[in-house]
């Protein structure tokens, strides 16, 4: 109920066509995928998308998150949450690393095809610095909330820069990817808020 009633769904859809959920994410899922090729990720296949984002006040209780969309619908068994150790300021660009790195010490949990980073070009650049030590090759963009923008690294000869690509708002490809960063945002803030209410308790 809560999907199709989403401002970029019509509920009366279903009525009609029962399978028009896995249809639309399927949609999105392909929109995605050939809006970064175009723009020159090698994404072959878009099944498994990872998406993170991390929480704090003042750097207090400050949690990080893991979101798992699965051909374009989430996968809440694969959600995972970090409580971010190194930090006790605000950093969003060491707490993505932390979490980062902490989730590459997973290979037992299968890799994406892609991963998004809730942030602008500081945290994804973070994250890509986590990627490079490690050598990992697994394409990384970025959705910045102020005007839904993505963040598309492109490879220099020496090092990336950085594409700000605005696309309409009514876009698939843009649709899955800001449902799988809400859904980070929503997953951190609900483990921020815990500890938070466990801190104050104590």
């Amino acid at each position: 109920i809560n999907k199709i009633t989403q401002e970029t769904y019509s509920p009366f859809v279903y009525l009609t066509r029962p399978h028009a959920t896995l249809e639309r994410e399927m949609k999105e899922s392909e929109a995605l995928r050939d809006f970064l090729v175009f723009y020159g990720l090698d994404i072959k296949n878009l099944k498994r998308i990872e998406c993170y984002d991390v929480s704090n006040f003042q750097g207090t209780n400050a949690t990080g998150s893991m979101t798992v969309f699965i051909n374009g619908s989430e996968e809440r068994s694969e959600y995972r949450k970090f409580k971010i150790r190194s930090k006790s300021t605000p950093d969003d660009f060491a707490m993505h690393q932390e979490v980062m790195s902490r989730r590459l010490k997973h290979p037992e949990w299968d890799f994406p095809d892609l991963f998004i980073i809730d942030g602008g070009k500081g945290q994804v650049s973070s994250v890509m610095q986590v990627f490079a030590s490690k050598n990992i090759q697994i394409p990384v963009i970025g959705l910045a909330k102020k005007f839904e923008t993505f963040i598309v690294p492109q490879k220099l000869t020496q090092g990336y820069e950085f594409l700000e690509v605005k696309i309409p708002n009514s876009s698939p490809a843009l649709n899955l990817a800001r449902r799988i960063r809400d859904e980070a945002h929503r997953f951190a803030i609900t483990y921020h808020k815990t500890l938070r209410a466990k801190s104050v308790f104590k």
